[in-house]
Order: structure tokens, then sequence, then C-alpha cells
């Protein structure tokens, strides 16, 4: 048996859906050093664990600040990234959080928007993408970001070019984004057999209750 259970990111919607249905709060935790290849924070990862009961996760937390504190010169963490899934309420709930030993009691909110290319196709498509309430299909977001591009670009450029150039920022997202989850679903109805829903999980961070 092992000895915990690692965070995998690919299974966050999966661990949403479980604490939704459960009405149950809880989270993981990945602790990383100082980075080892230079502008690449996270290629230093020293463990990373999910914990299923609120109580050792919070637990865990505090155990984190106090050793910090306790060991400043010499506790060889850089920063932990925290991620939690709030189900006890109507909705599920989705945080993600930046801790670094001198935020103390404190923790910085991830912004999602920092992961995005400043391409101005995936600008456009990132935004419509978290502008949905759920999972919707690629070809939703795309017709969102078009009408925003085709506005502010006017009659310039073809509609073809223009939402070939979103599908593909859309593409790339996909695979790329741990916070981004995709799903096929076959459908011979549609001309290429099937279509892809996608989310974003930040489209359900709001109002954090679980600290309280």
């Amino acid at each position: 048996m092992l000895d915990h259970v690692p965070v995998d990111e690919t299974q966050f919607k999966t661990l949403l859906e479980h604490a939704e249905r459960m009405r149950v709060m809880f989270g993981g935790i990945q602790w990383y050093g100082p980075a080892q290849v230079p502008g690449m924070p996270q290629s230093n990862l020293l463990h990373g664990e999910m914990f299923y009961s609120a109580v050792d996760f919070l637990d865990a937390i505090a155990a984190m600040r106090r050793y910090c504190s306790a060991h400043p010169n010499d506790h060889g963490l850089d920063h932990a990234l925290i991620y939690v899934f709030d189900g006890r309420e109507k909705g599920p709930k989705f945080h993600h959080y930046l801790w670094t030993p001198d935020l103390g009691a404190s923790m910085q909110t991830v912004d999602y928007w920092a992961a995005v290319p400043t391409d101005y196709y995936a600008c456009h498509a990132f935004d419509a993408l978290m502008a949905q309430k759920k999972a919707v299909k690629v070809s939703t977001v795309v017709n969102a970001a078009f009408k925003q591009v085709r506005k502010e670009m006017g009659a310039d450029g073809s509609d073809e070019h223009l939402k070939a150039a979103l599908r593909t920022a859309v593409a790339g997202f996909i695979g790329t984004n741990q916070l981004i989850h995709s799903k096929r679903v076959t459908n011979f109805h549609s001309p290429s057999g099937g279509y892809t829903m996608i989310e974003h999980l930040g489209i359900y961070d709001r109002n954090p209750t679980w600290m309280s």
C-alpha cells in the first residue's frame, strides 16, 4: 500500500464531483523546493499528497506553516500549491492557492489567466472558456470568442480563418493546462462523429468558505 496518495491533476474533475456527491471538503498540497531550472518554479517537486479528510488537510497546512516558522533558515521549501475541493454547499467549489513561507497564515490565490499565452486568439478563447458556467462544447467556446473577435476586428479576416485560429488556441489549452478538462463525446449525428466537451475548474472558484 502506498504511504500517501499523490496529487494527480488529471483527476481533479473526478475529485470535485466526488466532493459534491459526498458533500465533503478535502484538498491536496504540492511542496516545491528552489527551482532547478531558471524561470521554471515547478521544476523541483519535493512531495505531493492528497488528504481526503478535511481535518487531515487543515492539519497538514498548519504543520507546514509551523515547520517553516520554526526553521526559517533551513526548511528547504520555496513554495507550495494548495488545491481545495469543496462540495458541502449546493454547487461544487474549487480553489487554488500559492503559499510561500513569508506569507505566514495567509495564502495567495492563483491567477488562472497568468498561464495563458499572450497570443491574441488564445486570450479571447480563454476569456470565452472562463465565461461558461459548466462544461460546454469546444464549438460553443469558439463561437463565443468569435463574436468578440469579430466585434474588435470589424470586417477584417474571413470567418473561417478566425474560427480556425480560435479552435487552434483551444486545442493548445487541452492537455497543457492542468486545470482544463476535456471529454470526447461520441455522436454519430456530428459531422466528425462526435465532439469535445471542455471546462476550466476555475469556473467553480467562487466565495471561498472552506476555512470558516
